[in-house]
């Protein structure tokens, strides 16, 4: 009996120890959804074809070699200026290369040239010969192989490296600028052999740096934060490593929200889980889910940013008089609320709202909506707290892309009083819902217009634009799908 219960207590703590392993693994695995997602499509990469190509004939071009001298018995040469030029690279494919978590190119039959000096002295039966002149040496069918990876810096953001390239030389052809033929047959050796080698090996160097230098530090000025409205700050670092498929590769970011001075703010949720996406047919893909703007509201509210006040000063010059209590020629606060106008003739309003919690923001299919529950606080210039009561505020909002930069409009908004105090008697809600209305209307959505219009700075590198960006909206994210365009290349 002792031992069968032995038995029972040992399969009972593993079973406790799976299920608990179980619930880490699931746990783990929904905190690891990335606020904000990027995807480059096979469509985006054979646009990187294009850069690529453009980029690595410049480099090539530029390649310059040693000068060389040696001697093989009575011939002695000496080569100088040696240099590549007319680089002709017909096409680049390039695809993705999951193993190597990276991307492969492959540069096919395309051609190099390399110019040089040259000066030749040679011995026949004591009589000493020299020449010198220009050479021009074309390699033709030349192949480079190069596999370039994603890692990742310390600091999380993304690290271009080569991982390795390859190059061969299919032929050459000779051409002096003279007629000696059996000087051209005495160098041709050189070229078949060491010089096409340290060519093969200078094109793969000027690669590697082009990758490891030019675009890795093109790539490390990808936006890694954005202020927002200078006291927010969101953070685009990597969330974990670069995702590549056979189809595609994505970047998961962390996509949080916070107060610039407290960083350190424990945010008590975690993004949910970006819903499948098939479409390809754009170049760049960009998810912004709603755990963006719901940082966003728990860090505002946190620290006390949500806080409106609808103030006569705030009011344009032509609305001021909305906030009188005594107006006898118009309309005003006075005459929605005529105890205002009873109890404090003369008097200017002032309307506080205060966030009560953190908001609420939901995307969905249908578009953008943010739900804000707070106090309004109806006060007058001569007594506080006239008017209390809890007020919710929906907004329906849309966003769009305007330079690299994601921008909003609120476009509906609706109020609700759900309980009201007042301290000058029967007051009608109505009156105080329209008065919030209109106070809405004239300062508040012009302004929150206005910081939406300022936008937030989307994680791309410098000189790379969206060309014909389209917004779409799905559960728990907005979805921007563009083509793009770098350094003007076509």
């Amino acid at each position: 009996c002792r031992s069968l219960s032995l038995v029972h207590s040992g399969i009972t703590m593993g079973t406790t120890l799976l299920l608990l392993l179980i619930t880490l693994a699931i746990g783990q695995t929904l905190s690891n959804n990335p606020g904000v997602k990027m995807r480059v499509t096979p469509n985006g990469i054979d646009y990187a074809e294009k850069v690529a190509k453009k980029k690595l004939t410049e480099a090539i071009n530029t390649i310059r070699l040693d000068n060389m001298q040696g001697k093989d018995g009575q011939f002695e040469y000496w080569l100088k200026n040696l240099r590549l030029s007319n680089v002709a690279i017909p096409s680049i494919d390039m695809s993705s290369n999951p193993s190597q978590r990276g991307l492969t190119m492959n540069l096919r039959n395309f051609g190099v040239d390399v110019v040089l000096d040259y000066s030749v002295r040679y011995t026949l039966l004591f009589i000493p010969i020299s020449n010198s002149g220009g050479v021009t040496v074309n390699f033709r069918r030349v192949d480079l192989t190069v596999t370039v990876g994603i890692d990742q810096f310390e600091d999380t953001s993304p690290k271009l490296v080569s991982r390795s390239c390859s190059a061969n030389i299919g032929d050459f052809n000779v051409n002096f600028q003279g007629d000696l033929a059996w000087l051209l047959n005495l160098l041709k050796g050189l070229f078949s052999g060491m010089i096409k080698d340290i060519v093969k090996s200078k094109v793969c160097d000027k690669v590697k740096d082009v990758i490891n230098h030019d675009a890795a530090n093109q790539l490390r000025k990808i936006t890694l934060e954005a202020d927002i409205i200078d006291k927010f700050i969101i953070d685009y670092r990597l969330l974990s490593p670069v995702v590549f498929t056979d189809n595609y590769l994505e970047m998961p970011l962390k996509g949080a929200v916070y107060w610039k001075a407290d960083r350190q703010n424990q945010i008590p949720f975690s993004p949910a889980a970006i819903p499948a996406w098939t479409d390809n047919s754009r170049m760049f893909y960009l998810w912004m889910t709603d755990y963006v703007l719901k940082t966003l509201g728990y860090a505002a509210h946190s620290h006390g940013y949500l806080q409106f006040l609808i103030s006569p000063e705030r009011l344009p010059a032509q609305a001021k008089s909305f906030l009188n209590t005594t107006c006898p020629n118009s309309a005003c606060a006075g005459t929605l609320i005529p105890l205002l106008a009873e109890k404090f003739p003369d008097s200017l309003v002032t309307l506080t709202i205060s966030s009560s919690k953190a908001p609420d923001f939901n995307i969905t299919s249908n578009g953008l909506g943010l739900t804000l529950s707070g106090t309004l606080d109806l006060s007058t210039t001569s007594a506080s707290a006239v008017v209390t009561a809890n007020v919710v505020i929906s907004l329906v909002g849309t966003v769009n892309i305007r330079n690299n930069r994601i921008v909003g409009q609120v476009k509906t908004f609706r109020t609700v009083i759900e309980s009201f105090h007042s301290q000058i008697g029967n007051v009608d809600v109505a009156s105080i819902n329209r008065a919030l209305d209109e106070g809405m209307t004239m300062i508040l959505i012009p302004q929150l217009n206005a910081i939406a219009d300022g936008g937030v700075m989307l994680p791309v590198i410098p000189d790379l634009n969206f060309k014909n960006p389209r917004i779409s909206y799905q559960d728990n994210a907005v979805i921007v799908g563009s083509d793009v365009q770098y350094q003007g290349i076509a």
